[in-house]
């Protein structure tokens, strides 16, 4: 088993089995992946560099910032009408036969319902997108392979990197947990944020669909600066002081 495959899998097993702030012994870990304590302890600091764990005496607990965002069913119930409004509108920019990639994320899962361009090839990492689109028989649907992370309900890791770097997507649209004039946009994971790194490296155009209270906020990692955005999307409720001040460094879209 690769490492980045057992980082993720680590994840899954601390967040499934335990939960937030819920212990898990580096014993068990170790015998769960068949592999020596010493590399569990590699692994674990790893992870808490990455600030998804923090190490406690002989195991690691989740941060709980970094599980309650991978946790895909509680944001799914959050602003519900919000979302839909950005995710409405942001399937109306897609033409018939484009190329789009849609990230995991609840507002690219409402969005994917809301898909009515004709003969579109869609590349995604999400199985809720999977889903939503399964009935769609004039879509070609690709999904990105890799690592399952079971609470975010997306597909991480190397392999899923390697796949998007050698694609090409006429639109990408994308989640993030934060939108701050320093950071740019960012979310709560290095796993999470690589792939959408890359994403954003293949696309011809870039979105990003966000709640205007995902405004003023820097998450743990840098997915993008406004320069490689073309519109951050997102819902009336951003103030008349924020859009001026972020349509300064890129498209604001209040819907």
């Amino acid at each position: 088993m690769f490492k980045e495959e057992r980082l993720l899998k680590i994840i899954n097993k601390i967040n499934s089995d335990k939960g937030i702030n819920k212990g898990i012994t580096i014993k068990e870990l170790s015998e769960a992946f068949n592999v020596s304590p010493s590399t569990i302890r590699r692994d674990l600091t790893e992870l808490e560099e990455a600030g998804v764990v923090k190490r406690t005496h002989g195991g690691a607990i989740l941060v709980e910032q970094v599980g309650n965002e991978y946790d895909f069913l509680s944001k799914q119930g959050k602003n519900v009408s919000e979302k839909k409004s950005i995710a409405k509108y942001a399937a109306s920019l897609v033409e018939d036969g484009e190329i789009i990639a849609l990230n995991s994320s609840t507002l690219t899962y409402l969005m994917a319902a809301e898909l009515d361009a004709k003969n579109i090839s869609i590349i995604t990492n999400s199985v809720g997108v999977v889903n939503q689109l399964s009935d769609k028989r004039d879509y070609s649907i690709i999904v990105l392979g890799g690592i399952y992370l079971h609470s975010a309900k997306t597909i991480e890791g190397t392999t899923t990197v390697e796949q998007i770097s050698k694609m090409h997507f006429d639109k990408v649209f994308l989640g993030a947990n934060g939108v701050d004039l320093k950071l740019g946009l960012s979310t709560a994971g290095s796993i999470e944020a690589s792939s959408k790194q890359a994403m954003v490296d293949c696309g011809k155009e870039i979105y990003f669909l966000c709640e205007s209270t995902k405004f003023d906020k820097a998450s743990f990692y840098k997915i993008a600066d406004f320069s490689q955005v073309n519109a951050i999307i997102t819902d009336d409720k951003l103030t008349d002081k924020q859009f001026e001040t972020y349509n300064k460094y890129t498209k604001i879209v209040r819907v």
